[in-house]
């Protein structure tokens, strides 16, 4: 049973985020039943993490990575495809991804944070345990101003790659 999971896990963490949206289905409404939204933010998780600490491993140790730019346009992406999607009734969108991204999936723990990154970090030959436990701190520290950036409508994703990244306009 193990396997079987682990095998689910590196498939899912193997997607691009199009592979990812048609894999789950592309929802073309702007409000989706609560169900729903929680599906996307399942379905997208994984790529967020990877992508948001590929790009921080980029902007701290590789800023001339040739994939620095489509790891940059892939987190943008998936901010953008749970950004855009509003949640009908009265639930809260960042209260949902409080609730899953923090309480659920624990993304405020390095620990976790690795466990995510750590096969497709080595997939990219990035090996070196102190940059990898660097970039998961950072992540789990940020946790709170990705949840800010996907629940706002007042935060726009390109002001918060450039300053999370620290991009040159």
């Amino acid at each position: 049973m193990k396997d079987i999971r682990k095998k689910i896990h590196e498939s899912l963490l193997s997607e691009s985020v199009e592979e990812t949206l048609n894999r789950i289905g592309i929802i073309t409404e702007m409000a989706v039943p609560l169900k729903d939204y929680k599906g996307r933010v399942d379905g997208l998780r994984f790529q967020l993490v990877e992508n948001w600490c590929l790009c921080k491993y980029c902007q701290l140790y590789d800023k001339t990575s040739n994939n620095y730019k489509h790891w940059l346009s892939e987190l943008k992406a998936c901010i953008n495809n749970l950004k855009f999607l509003e949640i009908k009734g009265t639930s809260s969108k960042r209260k949902t991804l409080e609730k899953m991204l923090v309480k659920d999936y624990d993304y405020n723990d390095p620990y976790m944070i690795n466990r995510i990154i750590i096969g497709k970090f080595h997939e990219e030959k990035i090996t070196d345990v102190h940059q990898i436990n660097s970039v998961c701190e950072c992540f789990a520290n940020s946790i709170d101003n990705l949840i800010n950036v996907i629940s706002d409508d007042d935060i726009i994703i390109d002001d918060y790659i450039k300053d999370t990244f620290e991009l040159e306009e």
